[in-house]
């Protein structure tokens, strides 16, 4: 079975299931959980955490795989954990943090409710220490029923940029190319830089008649608005794996797009 259609049927499940006067579909009652994250965060005067749709699909399918392969951990059987995941099945969203809490909750009448997962959750001091977090500004949550358990998983993250459109299949590096992004940090957009990472390491850029960069060069980034942005990435170093990379003040973070030149 795809996991599609065991999705439309956990939400039939659970519609059917809660308690004739608050009945939920899947969708509120996700939204209830978030509602109720943020009200705890709202207690020690932190941010709202902002619905993610890329993160939600991220919770979803872990959710998805413990139900379906019998399993109640970070790490799934392919020996991925959440940035393992993130990387693999979401590259499009650059994150300088991220992290899981994860639920599993029983009830023979199948009556579940939010209060009950977050306060779970609040309970304990490592899922506690999540959801406190100063750093997460965006939030995925899902949730799926199996037997008489319920399944919930919270995938946090702090988003520096997400990619907008796609990128070709088979890059040149006799050509140039414009990405697209979104900025969703909320640090200063002026402080915001991009690099790209060369395949040859010492392959040198020339920054200036006394200057070089050796491995990689700094990208000028053009804005369109206080919230989306252009790149035009050049090939220099020739063929190979390009990472293109993002950070404040000169610096970047590790994780970039992969962009593979051939």
């Amino acid at each position: 079975m795809k996991p599609s259609s065991l999705i439309i049927l956990f939400f039939l499940t659970l519609c059917l299931s809660l308690p004739a006067q608050k009945q939920m579909t899947v969708s509120q009652f996700e939204q209830e959980i978030l509602r109720l994250t943020n009200h705890e965060r709202s207690q020690y005067g932190l941010p709202a955490l902002q619905n993610e749709p890329g993160l939600v699909t991220l919770a979803r399918r872990h959710t998805v795989n413990m139900v379906q392969k019998n399993f109640f951990a970070h790490r799934d059987p392919w020996g991925d954990e959440v940035s393992g995941r993130k990387s693999k099945y979401y590259p499009e969203l650059l994150v300088s943090n991220i992290g899981e809490n994860l639920g599993k909750f029983t009830n023979s009448r199948l009556a579940f409710k939010p209060e009950e997962v977050v306060t779970g959750w609040m309970n304990s001091p490592t899922h506690r220490a999540q959801i406190l977090d100063r750093d997460y500004t965006h939030i995925g949550i899902a949730i799926m029923i199996k037997g008489t358990d319920m399944f919930a998983t919270q995938n946090f993250a702090s988003p520096i940029v997400k990619l907008s459109n796609s990128i070709p299949e088979n890059l040149s590096h006799k050509k140039s190319y414009v990405l697209r992004f979104d900025y969703l940090a909320n640090q200063d957009p002026k402080h915001l830089g991009a690099t790209l990472i060369y395949p040859d390491r010492k392959f040198a850029y020339k920054l200036s008649e006394e200057q070089e960069m050796v491995g990689a060069q700094p990208i000028p980034i053009k804005w369109v608005n206080q919230r989306s942005f252009e790149v035009v990435v050049p090939f220099l170093a020739g063929k190979g794996n390009y990472q293109l990379c993002f950070g404040y003040d000169g610096g970047y973070f590790p994780e970039g797009i992969l962009l593979k030149v051939k």
